[in-house]
Parts: C-alpha cells; sequence; structure tokens
C-alpha cells in the first residue's frame, strides 16, 4: 500500500510541504551533502516528519519522508533510517516548543562562517535587523550526537526563531514550514551580505537602535507579515509545480 494511502490529508498536505522545503533548499544551495535535516510536526500526533538519511535533498518527495515519533524511532517502514544527529536537534525543539511544528538546520559556508565568528551576526543589514528581535546563540559542542544536548539546546533557543549555532550553522523554527523557511532564508541572506559586506576594508554602517524599535515593533504589530509569507510560500510551489513536480509524490 503506498503511503498515500496510509496517512491523513493533513499529513499529506505536510509532507507535501516539506517535501517542498527540501527541494527549495537544495534549488537554493543551502543544503550539504546528507549532513542537513529539516522536520515538521504531524498534525494531530506525537510524531514528526524528516529526510530519510541516504536521499539527497533534491531527490525527496512527500511518500520517501521519514515519520518519527519524538525519540527518533520510525513509525511507518523505510529502507532508511533517521539521521544520527537529527533527533538530538528536531525531536527535542518539538518536544520543548508546543508552539513550533518545523525545524530547519544547515550548514551554508556564510552561516557556519559567521557562526565562527565571536562577535556573530551583526546588524547592518535589513534581513539582520529582521532577524535580531528573535535571534538566540548555542556553543559548540562537538557533533551533535549526544541525547544530553537537546534540552540544552532548548534552553538556548528559548522562544526565538532563529538560531546560530557557533562553529556549526543555522537553525530556524515556525509554526508552519512557510515560517521556517522564511526564517531560515532571512537568516542566510543576513549571513550572505555580512560575509560580503566584510570582504572589503572600508567601515560598516551599523542600524540604529532607534531604527531597531520601530522596525521590531512593526514586525510585533504583524504589518503585513503573515499575508506575505503566505503569498510568499504560494509563489513557491507554483515555481516548483513547473519545474519539480515530482515533490508532490
Amino acid at each position: 500500500m503506498s503511503i498515500r494511502k496510509k496517512v491523513s490529508e493533513a499529513e499529506w498536505l505536510a509532507r507535501q510541504n516539506l517535501a517542498a522545503f527540501y527541494r527549495l533548499v537544495a534549488a537554493y544551495g543551502w543544503d550539504d551533502l546528507l549532513l542537513a535535516h529539516l522536520s515538521c510536526r504531524v498534525p494531530g500526533e506525537e510524531a514528526y516528519l524528516i529526510n530519510p538519511f541516504g536521499l539527497l535533498f533534491e531527490e525527496i518527495t512527500a511518500s520517501s519522508l521519514l515519520k518519527v515519533d519524538f525519540k527518533g524511532q520510525k513509525l511507518l517502514d523505510s529502507e532508511y533510517d533517521i539521521s544520527p544527529e537529527a533527533n538530538v536537534i528536531h525531536g527535542a525543539l518539538l518536544t520543548a516548543r508546543a508552539d513550533v511544528n518545523s525545524v530547519a538546520h544547515v550548514h551554508t559556508i556564510e552561516g557556519t562562517a559567521i557562526a565562527s565568528r565571536v562577535e556573530g551576526l551583526r546588524n547592518i543589514s535589513q534581513q539582520s535587523m529582521i532577524v535580531a528581535g528573535s535571534l538566540a546563540y548555542h556553543d559548540y559542542e562537538g557533533v551533535v550526537l549526544d541525547p544530553a544536548e537537546a534540552p540544552r539546546i532548548a534552553a538556548d533557543l528559548g522562544d526565538a526563531r532563529h538560531m546560530i549555532l557557533r562553529n556549526h550553522g543555522l537553525l530556524t523554527v515556525g509554526a508552519t514550514v512557510s515560517q521556517t523557511f522564511q526564517a531560515l532564508y532571512n537568516l542566510q541572506r543576513a549571513c550572505e551580505v555580512q560575509v560580503a559586506a566584510e570582504s572589503g576594508d572600508a567601515p560598516l554602517i551599523h542600524i540604529s537602535e532607534k531604527i531597531m524599535e520601530k522596525t521590531l515593533a512593526l514586525f510585533a504589530a504583524g504589518t503585513g507579515a503573515a499575508p506575505a509569507q503566505d503569498l510568499l510560500w504560494e509563489a513557491l510551489l507554483r515555481r516548483l509545480a513547473r519545474t519539480q513536480p515530482d515533490y508532490r509524490d
């Protein structure tokens, strides 16, 4: 029996959205062979979806995603297993944050470069300003394989939506897959801008606290944010439907 016939309508929609997220990460060049991972909570269940360890992001489809419990144990048959480090991050954050339904973790060049700087992300761009109001850091403890690190990752994230894992990479969360993608896009773009800006010798202009407060107040009021996110995600899904329609299979 196909996966489609084994799951609810809500889970199938979640699978299609998460598969789309994987394809977008691959298209933007944010994947890292088999070493990054994105997840989505299964609606109404104590379970989440994540990539099968062994498939490239460009190969992932709605049907191929693993369904696991919060201990990382498979709930549906698959020839693939979960990445060794994935559940330490995703299981912990989905358990700790009831408001979070999706988590993304990547090792981009620019993200890891900023994660390796003592100062971290500098407030020098519009994207960094968007991120700055909800940004956390987690110190490097080595490859994330020890379950004992999970609660420390969750504690360091707190109620933030973006996190820089020192010497490691980037992490974002959201109530939906589209929100998690948008958060990842802004955090990654902020890192890209900073790396580019710091490549020269010219002094950088930092955004003032006054402008920061004004902008954060606008975001807190929700000025156009949700509709923009929805429109963006719908547009990206249309692009994938034209170029990679098999993600929905």
